[in-house]
């Protein structure tokens, strides 16, 4: 029997959305489990699902709190509660070499670095001892749709990226595009207000530019104050994507 591929959606809020948690989603088979950003919500809502141990790849679209905020802990779960060491690493995915040592130097060295070994030895560790580290554009997972990582326009200076996954799914990441219409399922963040400084595309904007027949298959994540008293289907778009929501692929 074909084992299908699955979109597994385990937060859909924006940053501070107490409701809906951080944005992120596994790209699943039932046995690679591709995590796709892991905020400070994450970690804590794989635990409950039972699904946190069977995380075997993790890829960092870039390093807003609200998409990093986990690793710490998924680190930690991994290398001391389930002796996930050596070759048993989830893999890391991430767009650059430079965007390797950011993610080390400037966010997780600070809790990640001093930790000892069963025998109570101390050891300066790496981001490499937590993970089997890749850095490039295309990642490529036994068993899933292979993903195409696309520098994305988000806050001025910062690595971003969004994600193309196999030829028919596109994820925007945090970002002002607009999506492509040759996607035939789109997974498009959104704000709720406009203004100079934008740092997402507004869902006015995506009401306003978008074709319909690309608002038809057009789901809304990274849902900040206000997504509660919004109805997307009345304005044309799929829907808003509700964390347990599942996608087959």
């Amino acid at each position: 029997m074909e084992t299908k591929n699955y979109i597994e959606w385990i937060g859909t809020g924006a940053g501070l959305n107490p409701v809906l948690g951080n944005t992120s989603f596994l790209v699943s088979n039932g046995e690679r489990n591709l995590l796709v950003d892991c905020g400070f919500t994450v970690t804590l809502e794989l635990i409950k699902k039972g699904k946190l141990k069977d995380i075997t790849d993790v890829l960092i679209t870039h390093q807003h709190a609200d998409h990093i905020g986990g690793l710490e802990g998924l680190a930690f779960m991994d290398f001391f509660a389930y002796k996930k060491r050596g070759e048993a690493r989830p893999n890391m995915y991430l767009g650059s070499e430079q965007f390797a040592d950011d993610l080390w130097n400037n966010s997780l060295r600070g809790g990640l670095e001093k930790i000892q070994t069963d025998e109570n030895e101390p050891v300066n560790a790496i981001l490499e001892t937590y993970f089997k580290v890749h850095t490039g554009k295309t990642v490529s997972v036994d068993g899933l749709p292979e993903v195409q990582m696309f520098s994305a326009p988000h806050v001025v200076g910062m690595e971003n990226y969004g994600l193309r996954i196999g030829k028919d799914v596109y994820y925007s990441g945090d970002s002002l595009n607009l999506p492509p219409a040759d996607a035939k399922l789109i997974f498009q963040d959104c704000q709720f207000y406009e203004s100079k400084s934008d740092v997402h595309v507004s869902y006015a904007k995506l009401k306003r530019e978008l074709p319909a027949e690309v608002r038809a298959k057009t789901y809304l994540v990274h849902l900040g104050g206000g997504w509660d008293k919004i109805d997307p289907k009345a304005d044309g778009f799929a829907g808003f994507v509700k964390p347990g929501d599942k996608f087959e692929i």
